[in-house]
């Protein structure tokens, strides 16, 4: 195997791959990155760990001789990323079991592994469920994923989930019980049952390095247990979340006793000198009250160890019930603060009084939406 590129092309298509790859030694030979190189594909580089799977090309290669080779993901990655920008000679000595880089003047080698032992990506017998358009993907993603759990004992609140419901609306969705981010989109029309599965967080992070603003349209398919994005020149295979996702549906409030207009802006900014404060021995959760009342509301953080903070918005806009006095995870509330004020001037509040959850969304955009569970709180 031989073949000539450049250092940007090689290194940007590295770095799409090589994070599929073990960083753990137990299995080693899933720490390494299959490099394949034919005239009908160009450069082809696939890394696994069994949970998620990627696979990249790129036709901007010159083949000097057709081949393939296993080496280690993240030192290639590392190594290339490293090289002065220009042109790059790959050639496989199979002999002394080396694969050598040659950069101007300069070399250097890699051993490798031996690849007849590396898993195969089951890709042969998935099935198109699904596109969307990647800035909508992107988008979908961006504005729930954050809301999904850490950690949890109930294994698909780690996740995010794609509901396609039969009425052509697909409703991607992410909690950890305590919040609730909530997406949709009408696909076109078209004849197909109601289907949803829940694809991993780690998994949206590695969708989101590859996704842009264009149009173009990510390909959902399905496999034995595993969903596959895949557009030109890139696949992503990765394993489901097993196990049925409660109704989220119930949990968005229908109706609510108070709706408060209030500037994005000024309540991002409130929010993230709240921050500031240093949480209490007793309550370990970062927590900002809100005190509504007829034409403002006041915002109150309060530590035992720094200190206390008191900001008032006014010329805020409250129909229904005027004062209402209710807390918030601090935290929680900024991530849905930060992507408000990107969006729009004034966001909206709908409460159920003190101890209900709390609806926030875009007053001129209603395919996304947020619920935020109140603390409950003596300060």
């Amino acid at each position: 195997m031989k073949f000539i590129i450049e250092k940007k092309e090689l290194s940007s298509l590295s770095s799409l791959v090589y994070r599929a790859a073990s960083n753990k030694n137990t299995i080693p030979i899933l720490s390494g990155m299959l490099i394949e190189v034919d005239s009908d594909r160009g450069l082809t580089m696939t890394a696994t760990d069994m949970d998620i799977g990627i696979v990249a090309s790129t036709q901007e290669v010159e083949i000097l001789e057709e081949g393939k080779v296993l080496v280690n993901a993240h030192y290639f990655n590392d190594f290339i990323k490293l090289l002065p920008d220009g042109i790059i000679t790959i050639e496989l000595n199979l002999e002394a079991s080396k694969l050598s880089i040659n950069y101007g003047r300069s070399s250097g080698f890699i051993n490798i592994y031996r690849d007849f032992e590396y898993p195969h990506l089951p890709l042969e017998k998935m099935e198109k469920r699904m596109e969307l358009p990647q800035s909508i993907l992107r988008e979908a993603l961006r504005k729930t994923s954050f809301a999904a759990a850490f950690n949890h004992f109930r294994q698909v609140f780690t996740g995010v989930l794609f509901d396609y419901l039969a009425d052509n609306q697909l409703r991607i969705v992410a909690s950890d019980t305590h919040r609730l981010a909530y997406y949709t989109y009408e696909l076109p029309e078209e004849d197909k049952p109601a289907f949803n599965f829940i694809i991993p967080i780690r998994t949206v992070n590695e969708l989101m390095r590859v996704l842009g603003e264009e149009e173009e349209n990510m390909n959902i398919s399905f496999g034995e247990n595993n969903v596959i994005f895949h557009k030109e020149n890139f696949i992503l295979l990765s394993r489901l979340i097993e196990g049925t996702y409660p109704n989220y549906r119930q949990v968005i409030p229908s109706n609510s006793s108070s709706q408060v207009l209030i500037n994005s802006n000024a309540l991002l900014n409130a929010l993230e000198r709240a921050k500031t404060m240093p949480t209490n021995d007793k309550l370990k959760i970062q927590n900002v009250q809100f005190k509504f009342k007829q034409n403002e509301v006041l915002i109150n953080a309060f530590s035992e160890i720094m200190g206390e903070l008191e900001e008032i918005i006014e010329e805020i806009q409250i129909e229904g019930e005027k004062e209402v006095n209710i807390a918030f995870n601090t935290n929680y509330f900024l991530d849905i603060a930060k992507i408000m004020q990107a969006e729009c001037t004034n966001m909206q509040i709908d409460l159920s009084g003190s101890i209900g959850p709390a609806i926030i969304k875009n007053p001129s955009n209603d395919n996304y939406l947020y619920v935020l569970v109140p603390l409950r709180s003596s300060n």
